[in-house]
């Protein structure tokens, strides 16, 4: 059986899960309405983790500080001593303002606030989009495997607060293709928001030329392959220049490439891994059981969709900071496809009538949730909110914030080069200590964050000794377990300052 482009549901379905069957209560709830709440819950707790668990998020603090301060934004490095004055920028700034405000008015409950916020939304909202196309019950199941998949990446950073506008950009371009036309103009806000939110908006661009491409493929005839192109064109043109509305212009794109031309340096950051399914069972499990679905129903797509997916595949086996991109959404474009291939999974308007009470009720909460329930949820989300900032002391984890052993280097005058550890650069920018090096690294570049590495895990070429002298190096700060503390410890001309049960500094004596 062909699968082609086309409609999923019906033509006077309106895009509405289940087909207004009388008046919608002001009361009434729904599945996203109560996914948003539950996740926002969880991820606002008095611990702080997963959302502070990543050492970035001081250093977005920090930029988005000095663009309040500055009243602009930075055009080069002002925040390490190896590379000030070298050109960088903020890619992100619109994310990192929201993430400052928070943190200057409610500390980092403030920050953990405004990321579940900006997680829960986003769940909801891809629960809300599946649900045009997909039975509640199939569209909650997408919806909790990307909420799993996506859970080692909930942190307080840029990227959270992006994907709203990332799932409203392919949502948009999805529904296109499927109603066999050019994407709406309106969509290209999606695209000027993202660009500004954070630099992951040059795949949404590239995504626009796939799914023109698969627009194409699936035309009916030359007419329509016509109309098609012309649209698809007109729109990509506007989306690329909308994309270079930024501070920066298209820097900001040309930074992406930046990033991944870091080479092997990628593999020295976590995140740029490859998923470990030793530690993320769950993943393996979720993408074994999405493996049995689909061989064992024998789903067909089309060929340019296909791509698409084996490309998200792809990214997320290559680096698992990928894996929401995956898992949110993957299934929004293959949702259309399920419904189609199989009429039965689509969201029926007359089961509120045929089902029981039981499939009834779970069809009725299938609908959007009434604007008085909304608006009462949303004010016990803030009161809860509120109420942790104010009471549950949330801080960031020593593992990115080793507080006391800065405050001993300072209150022992300890001002010049720092030879940090990676994780520690964030909490240093905030604190206005020049670091050695950071999360930043696009700045950096591959070849500086590999000779770190080497060096402070006493590996390499180069010795750690040349590295410290190069540097004008004063004092160490890394966690207790670092191999550099070993050889510090035995090195002519240093001697250990301070330790505690998370970090060691070295000094070298004057």
């Amino acid at each position: 059986m062909a699968v082609t482009s086309g409609l999923s549901v019906p033509p006077d379905f309106h895009g509405s899960t289940i087909a207004s069957t009388g008046p919608r209560s002001a009361w009434a709830l729904s599945w996203p309405l109560g996914v948003g709440m539950v996740l926002f819950v969880c991820l606002m707790n008095a611990g702080g983790l997963p959302l502070l668990g990543d050492p970035d998020s001081h250093w977005h603090i920090a930029v988005g500080n000095w663009i309040l301060a500055h009243r602009s934004v930075p055009t080069v490095d002002t925040f390490s001593f190896t590379f000030a004055g070298q050109p960088w920028i903020a890619k992100e700034w619109l994310s990192q303002l929201p993430i400052a405000f928070a943190y200057n008015l409610g500390g980092w409950g403030g920050v953990t606030a405004l990321a579940a916020a900006a997680i829960a939304a986003s769940f909801a909202l891809l629960l809300r989009l599946l649900l045009r196309d997909l039975t509640p019950l199939l569209a909650a199941m997408f919806t909790i495997a990307a909420i799993v998949m996506s859970a080692s990446h909930f942190l307080a950073r840029p990227h959270v607060l992006a994907f709203p506008v990332m799932l409203w950009w392919v949502a948009g371009l999805v529904r296109a293709v499927e109603e066999r036309r050019a994407p709406e103009p309106l969509l290209l806000l999606a695209m000027l928001l993202w660009a500004n939110l954070h630099g992951g908006f040059t795949l949404g661009l590239l995504l626009c030329g796939a799914f023109a491409l698969d627009a194409l493929t699936g035309a009916r005839d030359a007419v329509e392959r016509r109309a098609l192109f012309i649209g698809w064109v007109k729109f990509g043109s506007a989306a690329v220049l909308v994309a270079c509305i930024t501070p920066y212009g298209p820097e900001s794109i040309l930074v992406t490439l930046r990033i991944f031309g870091l080479g092997e340096a990628l593999g020295v950051v976590s995140e740029w891994k490859a998923p470990d399914f030793q530690g993320q069972p769950m993943q393996e499990l979720i993408l074994l059981v999405a493996l049995y679905g689909v061989l064992s129903r024998g789903l067909k797509l089309p060929l340019i969709r296909l791509l698409i997916v084996i490309g998200f595949v792809h990214l997320y086996l290559r680096h698992a900071r990928n894996a929401e991109l995956l898992a949110m959404l993957v299934p929004l474009v293959i949702a259309p496809l399920l419904a189609r291939q199989w009429p039965s999974l689509r969201p029926r308007p007359e089961a509120t009538t045929e089902a029981g009470p039981f499939r009834r009720r779970m069809h009725e909460l299938a609908r959007p949730a009434g604007h008085a329930v909304m608006t009462l949820c949303l004010a016990l989300a803030g009161l809860y909110a509120a109420g942790m900032i104010a009471f549950a002391g949330i801080s960031a984890p020593t593992s990115t914030m080793p507080a006391a052993a800065l405050q001993y280097a300072l209150d022992n005058g300890r001002t010049g080069n720092v030879l940090n550890f990676y994780n520690y650069g964030g909490y240093l920018i905030r604190a206005g200590v020049p670091t050695f090096i950071d999360g930043r690294g696009e700045l950096y570049g591959g070849d500086f964050i590999k000779r770190y590495a080497e060096a402070v895990n006493l590996r390499g070429d180069e010795p750690l000794e040349r590295l410290i002298e190069r540097h004008a190096i004063d004092w160490t700060l890394f966690p207790k377990d670092q191999p550099i503390n070993k050889l510090l410890a035995h090195l002519p001309g240093w001697r250990r300052a301070y330790s505690d049960d998370a970090s060691m500094i070295f000094v070298r004596d004057r």
